[in-house]
């Protein structure tokens, strides 16, 4: 969700009215279980931005012990449903302080991308170093702007449909439009019969590849891999995600 320090509000992931569609628009992925994978029996977890915790509820099951942190009550009101055995916080994933350290520290779900500065970006580098354990490692995804995914984002490319326990079926679709250095992205959700109609505008934005390694390096962390997306292929220049992992400098 949006974790930024600027004064955008987003209402797609702090407006109840919006909340309610996003795990039926956004439901769990097998994609996910290589990230599973990566962590072990012993390994105590941070999910930085976990939203509604449908990610970290799923950690928790496999892990000694998980923490998922995000700044929207209303994301995180869903997430405590999913576990009672995560430590769920709401915080800046920019400003939070804990008092101990992770073997694992997690993004997903592009919420790398709600930061919109190279200063929130170092911030969040900085707390990881923070929270990381010597021998722990940091993973997180970022969309490739080289690929412009954006431009899929249009009404007629982004159309789909899930059912809602309350409205039944739901049409959703995106629109988008640039903002100075950012993306402004809509999310729309529409019941069937179109008699009613939820909308909501996020920003975003899409460092470059070098940029944020050049972060992780100021903040004295070392990409150890970058990879194309959750199942870890190999990144090229033509792959729409770039999944950083790596550990202390």
């Amino acid at each position: 969700m949006n974790q930024s320090n600027s004064i955008h509000t987003d209402t797609l992931y702090q407006d109840a009215s919006l909340v309610q569609f996003y795990d039926y628009d956004n439901p769990w992925s097998e994609g996910f279980t290589p990230l599973l994978d990566q962590v072990k029996k012993t390994d105590v977890v941070l999910d930085l931005g976990c939203g509604t915790g449908t990610l970290t509820s799923e950690l928790a099951k496999k892990c000694q012990k998980v923490y998922g942190i995000d700044l929207a009550a209303e994301m995180l009101e869903i997430a405590q449903t999913k576990s009672s055995t995560v430590s769920w916080m709401k915080e800046n994933i920019c400003t939070f302080s804990l008092d101990q350290q992770f073997n694992v520290i997690l993004l997903s779900g592009h919420s790398f991308q709600t930061l919109q500065s190279d200063a929130d970006r170092l911030a969040l580098f900085l707390k990881i170093k923070q929270h990381l354990k010597p021998t722990g490692f940091f993973i997180f995804d970022s969309r490739n702007p080289t690929v412009e995914e954006w431009k899929t984002w249009t009404p007629q490319a982004s159309i789909r449909y899930f059912k809602h326990p309350a409205y039944g079926v739901i049409k959703a679709w995106n629109d988008w439009e640039r903002q100075g250095h950012l993306l402004c992205y809509y999310t729309y959700y529409q019941t069937i019969d179109a008699t009613q109609l939820w909308q909501a505008s996020s920003l975003i934005d899409f460092p470059s590849q070098d940029s944020i390694v050049a972060l992780l390096e100021k903040a004295e962390l070392t990409v150890a891999n970058i990879f194309g997306d959750w199942e870890f292929n190999p990144f090229t220049p033509t792959s729409e995600e770039m999944i950083f992992k790596g550990t202390h400098l």
